[in-house]
């Protein structure tokens, strides 16, 4: 048995190759692996621009009545030059004359009795967004290995980067093992339940943008489930395994890939729940068996699968956590592992959720996370602040 800590290192340390890559346009991008560094092509911004509504003008004509000698709009060309004492009444995001120094917000403006602008309040700054003030050409502005998300999108538009080099996604095969399970659209019977693992993990993976490949219910018998998971391995790069894992007469999996050549990596790991996961690797193919409950399977996807996916990617993934108090003093009777406890976020303060056990799978339906208390400490005391790491959107 190895620590969270020391599975989660294993995990990382075994993605020890990368995907291909291939040529997207931009929209299609989300939530994919940059796999080239992009590169400003233009200064941005481009020219000098007018950060509100307002009248551009010299600073030293600042106390003198100002003509006006145009209305400027964004997307209009202006008057390069600006003579003595005039001005242009400018709307934001328009381009400045060369000469203009000063934006000279409307309300801090009035017109005389003669037609002329005159400025009743002067600010410390200039109200003007220079050229290249945000990047210069060829800067880089995203790097390779980075998540791009909405934003990055409007940034690779900004740049005019419409078509993207990524990493491919890894081919993933789901399969759940278990006589006892049968497909969601069955009524079990009284000894049965339904297959809720495989189509978490797939939910899970599609998060990712990795579109897994599903192979249904492997029986429990030991033939079939190492002539199935050989299959597996032959066309997929990592195959997710859940149930079997386990140290009862019928959990054939650590056998079954010992059979066909896989070296086990782990298979045990102190924490609850979730101590019945294995991982294992031949050459460049990765097995992944998660435990058969499925708050189990759902958080060791997320602390070991995860990372392990994304580095195949080129992405060092950070999951989001907060760092609040929790509202009430949290007890447990057994302090041999590492626990992972589902929780709620309400108030700006960390609730536990209503939780029976790893087969309590509709206690992760009211967590916003889950916070992650180390081997050693039964109780943590009302108050005390906790990073809550955050389930993915």
């Amino acid at each position: 048995m190895i620590s969270l800590g020391e599975a989660i290192q294993h995990s990382i340390d075994a993605a020890f190759f990368l995907t291909d890559t291939e040529k997207i346009y931009f929209t299609d991008s989300l939530n994919r692996i940059l796999a080239e560094d992009i590169i400003a092509d233009i200064d941005i911004p481009s020219f000098n621009k007018s950060a509100m509504d307002g009248y551009a003008l010299r600073k030293e004509d600042i106390n003198h009545p100002l003509t006006i000698l145009q209305v400027v709009q964004a997307g209009d060309n202006p008057i390069r030059e600006l003579p003595p004492q005039h001005c242009v009444k400018i709307m934001t995001g328009a381009r400045i004359p060369d000469n203009a120094n000063y934006v000279a917000k409307i309300e801090d403006t009035y017109i005389d009795e003669n037609g002329f602008v005159r400025i009743k309040h002067i600010e410390n700054k200039s109200n003007i967004r220079f050229k290249a003030e945000d990047t210069k050409k060829g800067d880089v502005i995203l790097n390779k290995g980075c998540l791009i998300r909405a934003q990055e999108i409007a940034t690779l538009a900004t740049l005019g980067k419409t078509v993207v080099s990524v990493h491919q996604t890894p081919t993933v095969s789901i399969a759940s093992t278990g006589n006892e399970l049968v497909e969601p659209h069955n009524i079990p019977t009284d000894y049965q339940i339904r297959n809720s693992n495989a189509y978490q993990i797939i939910a899970q993976c599609l998060q990712m943008k990795i579109n897994p490949l599903y192979d249904g219910i492997i029986p429990d018998n030991e033939t079939i489930t190492s002539e199935q998971i050989q299959q597996l391995t032959e066309k997929s790069d990592v195959v997710i395994l859940t149930g079997g894992v386990s140290m009862g007469d019928f959990d054939f999996i650590p056998h079954a890939i010992r059979k066909i050549g896989f070296d086990i990596i782990f298979q045990s790991i102190a924490v609850q729940p979730g101590k019945p996961t294995l991982m294992a690797q031949k050459d460049k193919k990765t097995i992944f068996g998660l435990p058969g409950n499925p708050v189990s399977s759902f958080l060791q996807f997320e602390l070991i699968v995860k990372p392990f996916l994304f580095k195949l990617m080129g992405h060092n993934y950070r999951p989001i956590e907060l760092y609040l108090p929790l509202a009430q003093t949290y007890h447990r009777k057994k302090a041999e592992r590492t626990s992972l406890v589902p929780v709620k976020i309400h108030d700006r303060s960390v609730i536990p959720v209503e939780y029976h056990g790893s087969a309590h799978l509709f206690s992760l339906n009211d967590a916003s996370g889950f916070i992650i208390i180390p081997s050693g400490i039964t109780s943590i005391e009302s108050g005390t602040y906790v990073n809550v790491r955050l389930f993915s959107s």
